[in-house]
């Protein structure tokens, strides 16, 4: 490869500007050519169109300056959908104890305050926490206890996106608990002791009629946990957000999905090309374009919420008459 390398780099192209100056382009440096001016209109749309295509596939080059956006787009994609999996069961279980089994009492009310506040905690606080206790303190006894042949180079006692998302999902849990705690107010309670009275315990009656019921604030709460998270980026650049990683958390190579890697993200490609890269003119339509982008993800993953939170709403609405 580099035998080919030098065979381009060896030869060059001249061109003439439009200011009629002659440019010398080495051919290694030449990725496509189009003869734009000779296009017809339909021609230009199919031009754009390919160039879509190529910035949604292609990985980055010359310090994120030019190229594709895909590992940024995977790694985000990626990231979020493993925050939902692991903040949905936990805040729903947290809930349901809230709501049907704790007793009413000062440590219940202080633990209802204290899941308020952590809606205001910022969220470069828990980019702290989650460098200290999932990524130095969990993740080096995971290393200690499993990977020891490998230290003192670390596995998962480093950076990566598990620790991204656990972090994000104890920042969206507060979103998760307070909206399923509202969607089990709103539930009759002229329908649990319906069921109880047919002979159904109280967790039969939690799994098979309140929790369904319940299912579109559930839904609810994930969308708002889903467009919070998408859009942070502080947090992130401390557990587990680089500026290129040369791989994908999911590959074909054993175990095929590897939470330990670091990843790329739309929120922090936007910050380093819009902030530290050497020419920030020639970056900046970059940018406009990563964060359409990076709202056209947070609005596709938000509507396919939506579709289904609805889907549920019209199954289980014949249950609240």
């Amino acid at each position: 490869m580099f035998a080919l390398r030098d065979k381009a780099a060896r030869d060059s192209v001249i061109i003439r500007d439009m200011r009629g100056e002659e440019v010398i382009l080495r051919l290694d440096s030449v990725l496509d050519v189009s003869y734009v001016n000779r296009m017809n209109s339909f021609d230009k749309v199919v031009h754009w169109f390919v160039g879509l295509g190529r910035f949604v596939s292609h990985d980055p080059r010359e310090a994120n300056t030019e190229g594709g956006v895909f590992p940024a787009i995977f790694g985000t994609v990626f990231m979020v959908m493993l925050m939902a999996v692991i903040v949905t069961p936990f805040g729903v279980v947290a809930a349901i104890y809230l709501h049907e089994y704790a007793k009413k009492g000062p440590i219940t009310k202080m633990i209802r305050i204290a899941v308020i506040n952590l809606a205001g905690v910022p969220s470069i606080v828990y980019g702290v926490f989650g460098l200290g206790f999932f990524v130095y303190m969990l993740g080096g006894s995971l290393d200690q206890l499993f990977y020891p042949e490998a230290l003192p180079s670390p596995t998962f006692g480093s950076p990566g996106v598990i620790w991204s998302a656990l972090t994000l999902a104890i920042l969206t849990l507060p979103v998760v608990i307070v909206s399923t705690e509202e969607g089990l107010s709103r539930i009759p309670s002229a329908v649990r002791q319906g069921s109880l009275a047919l002979g159904a315990t109280k967790f039969e009656t939690l799994w098979r009629i309140i929790i369904p019921m319940a299912s579109p604030a559930i839904m609810t709460g994930l969308i708002l946990a889903v467009a919070r998270a998408a859009g942070e980026v502080a947090p992130l650049m401390l557990v587990g957000v680089v500026k290129l990683a040369p791989t994908l958390p999911i590959d074909m190579n054993f175990p095929f999905i590897h939470l330990e890697r670091k990843f790329m993200h739309l929120g922090f490609h936007i910050y380093d090309v819009g902030f530290q890269s050497p020419n920030v003119e020639a970056a900046r339509p970059l940018v406009y374009a990563t964060s359409f982008l990076l709202v056209s993800v947070i609005v596709t993953l938000n509507l396919t919420a939506i579709s289904v939170r609805n889907h549920l709403r019209e199954k289980f609405r014949s249950l609240e008459h």
